[in-house]
Parts: C-alpha cells; sequence; structure tokens
C-alpha cells in the first residue's frame, strides 16, 4: 500500500509545481524589497479551482490573502494542512532567488526549503488525490497563508475562525523544513528590550556620572546567572531547556562621555510548560530587586515584550502523531518525532485546542541560507505521506 502512493505521485509534477512557487517573488513586505504573498495566493487560488475544488479567500491585510482549499472526506474528521507563502529576503544570495535552478537533484532559489517545498508536496498531494479520484478519509483542508516569516498574523487569522467554529479543525500539520520528521513540540520566543538610565559626565572624571553601559553589564551577569539557575530546571525531555540570548546592545554617546543610557535586546526560547506572560513577569520583578545594589541615580526599566509566541507539543500518541510517523516511516524510514528549538505556526493552531505537528521536505539548516535548496526526492516522498496520511488519519483516529 505505502509503495502504491509513492508511485502514483508524479516527480516531474513536483519539480513543476515548485518551481513554479519559487519563481513568484514572495519577500515578507517587512524585509527590504518585501514583494508580498499577493500573486502565490493568486497561483494556488487558480491551482484549487483548477482541480474544482472549493476555495475560500481570507484578506488578512490588503493584498495579504490567506487561500483555503477543501478536498471532502469519507469520515466525520477535518484535517489542516498548512503552509507560509512569504520568505526572508533575499539580498547577499548566491543563487539566482527566483531562478528556480535545478543541479543534481537539488532546487535551489529563496523559500526552496523555507517552506515552498511543503507546500508544493502539499498541493500536489491534493492534486493527485483528484485526478486519481481517490477520496481522503478525512477532509482536508489545505491552507496557504501569509506573514510567518515577521509576526505570524496570517496562521493567527485563520486560528480564529477555527475558535470561532467556522473553520472545523481536528488536527492539523504545519508544512515546515524537517527532513521528514515529525515536530511534536517547539520552543516558543520572548523578545523585549532593557534600558538603563544614568547620568552622563566627562570621561576624565567618571565618578561624577553614573555610566549606563557599566551598569548594564551587572544587569547583564544577572540574566545569564538567572537563566543558568532557573532554566535547567524547566528543560523538556524533546525540547531542551529555555535559553537566553542577549541579542543586541546600544549605548554611549562619545568615546568620551559617560554613557547616560545603554539597552539591550533579549531573545528567551522558552520551553513548552511554560507561559511568556510568566517569564516576563518574573525578569522584571527580579530586575526590580537588583536596582537597588547598582549605583545611586542608576534605574532599570524592562520594556513589553515587542514580539512574542507559545511553545508547543502535542502527545506522542496522538492519533495524528502516529498516522503521520506511520506514513513517514513508509517512505523514508527511520523518521522519529523530535523537538525544535525554533518557533512555527503550530503553536497557534495548538492554542485553539488543534493538535498540531511540524512535518515537511528539507533541512532546516537551509533555510534564509545565501544558496538555499531542497532535494526534490524528498519534496516527493513528503507528496506521497501527505497522501497516504489522508487517505489513512480517520482510521487511524478511531482506532484510537
Amino acid at each position: 500500500m505505502a509503495a502504491d502512493y509513492l508511485k502514483l505521485i508524479d516527480e516531474r509534477r513536483v519539480r513543476e509545481v515548485l518551481a513554479d512557487l519559487v519563481r513568484i517573488p514572495s519577500v515578507n513586505p517587512g524585509f527590504p524589497g518585501g514583494h508580498g504573498e499577493k500573486e502565490v495566493a493568486a497561483y494556488v487560488t487558480r491551482f484549487f479551482e483548477r482541480l474544482g475544488l472549493p476555495v475560500d479567500v481570507q484578506t488578512v491585510e490588503p493584498d495579504r490573502d490567506n487561500v483555503i482549499g477543501t478536498m471532502a472526506g469519507s469520515a466525520d474528521l477535518h484535517l489542516l494542512w498548512e503552509a507560509h507563502m512569504d520568505t526572508v529576503q533575499t539580498s547577499g544570495m548566491t543563487v539566482d532567488p527566483f531562478g528556480a535552478e535545478v543541479r543534481d537533484g537539488k532546487l535551489y532559489g529563496r523559500g526552496a526549503c523555507d517552506t515552498k517545498a511543503s507546500l508544493a508536496a502539499m498541493l500536489v498531494a491534493l492534486e493527485t488525490m483528484a485526478e486519481r479520484r481517490l477520496v481522503p478519509a478525512a477532509t482536508i483542508h489545505l491552507a496557504a497563508v501569509v506573514d510567518e516569516e515577521i509576526t505570524y498574523k496570517g496562521v493567527s487569522a485563520l486560528a480564529e475562525r477555527i475558535r470561532r467554529g467556522e473553520l472545523r479543525c481536528d488536527a492539523a500539520i504545519v508544512g515546515e523544513p524537517t527532513q521528514l520528521h515529525a515536530i511534536i513540540a517547539h520552543k516558543g520566543v520572548l523578545r523585549f528590550r532593557i534600558e538603563v538610565t544614568g547620568a552622563a559626565a566627562h570621561s576624565s572624571t567618571p565618578e561624577k556620572g553614573v555610566n549606563a553601559i557599566e551598569c548594564m553589564a551587572d544587569v547583564i551577569a544577572y540574566l545569564k546567572r538567572y537563566a543558568g539557575e532557573r532554566f535547567a530546571a524547566q528543560r523538556h525531555p524533546l525540547t531542551g531547556p529555555p535559553t537566553l540570548c542577549i541579542s543586541r546592545i546600544e549605548g554611549g554617546v562619545a568615546p568620551n562621555t559617560v554613557a547616560e543610557r545603554c539597552s539591550i535586546s533579549v531573545d528567551i526560547r522558552t520551553a513548552p510548560g511554560q507561559e511568556w506572560e510568566d517569564v516576563w513577569t518574573d525578569v522584571r520583578e527580579r530586575l526590580a530587586g537588583l536596582e537597588p545594589e547598582l549605583p545611586a541615580g542608576a534605574t532599570i526599566t524592562v520594556h513589553r515584550p515587542f514580539l512574542t509566541d507559545y511553545a508547543m507539543e502535542v502527545a506522542p500518541d496522538d492519533p495524528l502523531v502516529l498516522a503521520v510517523m506511520e506514513a513517514a516511516n513508509a517512505y523514508a524510514p527511520d523518521r522519529q518525532a523530535i523537538g525544535a528549538p525554533y518557533c512555527s505556526d503550530a503553536s497557534k493552531l495548538t492554542r485553539v485546542s488543534v493538535p498540531t505537528l511540524v512535518f515537511g521536505p528539507g533541512d532546516i539548516a537551509e533555510a534564509h541560507t545565501a544558496g538555499e535548496w531542497v532535494e526534490l526526492a524528498e519534496v516527493v516522498r513528503a507528496a506521497a505521506v501527505f497522501v497516504h496520511t489522508a487517505m489513512h488519519f480517520a482510521g487511524r483516529a478511531e482506532q484510537e
């Protein structure tokens, strides 16, 4: 049975659809030279229409639409396949970002790996079932969404529709480069700024000022101790412990002036089971306790987060996990259910009570790189996994 699904996938068609997607610029408009997702959304819409599938266009922002196609299944169960259409910037690339060049079985270009390969595999899987007149066990909703690379507006709008009961979704697969492993847990993110204010003075008489940079050094040392003490005890078996990174620092105005201000950006990756609100509040309260230990006149301000996302996990024995692992190992032996340190659209779906995992062709190490590529054979296998899962997921769920 497994081999039959792989034989149904047209390798040339996989290459063609992926090349079509890569050749359409869809750099997130939040990046320099961003084209937006409009033309990819139009391509996906036409794809669904050609297959005779119902299409729902969800406007997220002007010229930025989620596109949702639906293929009816035989059982009373609804499975969502979701992949984002936007990419990161193309500056510094060493290959033609929109050339879709194929060499040695690899297709090159921006988004080839992250994550147009997943979208292509999903589209070809639906096309294969439609043309072969295969009726999936579960009704499949394929959602191509906007804005994953910056603020998750696309999946957030989709999740809100699910929360309101406007779109039924019993389980979901989010397409990202996982080398056909199933990511069943990943970290969240919390990013915020900390500012220290001191007092300026001439650098020849530093004792007359309050050096904000030196005070910030104490803050950073405290944060590193805090993370070392607190986060080790919150290790997750699949994602590892939470982490803290000082990702940016700014301070001072001149080489001969005691710095009056210094600010840092903090990136904390939360583990499943942590809520970013709790972590941020804890850091703020602890730094308030540190402030009296700084030189008189120094103040610490912990700003509200400028980016947050939730950690997520799904049980290893969830019917969705079992179904995808069965399918993945049928076409790519030794696939596993694992964790990841990064974020994805999946967390927004789990927050509205949808069991979700992350799965797709490609290696995350190639995402956003100067010579981004994906192995075409792996995209073909991914398409077979999607067909297999669609055809058997309902039966697996009923057994559970």
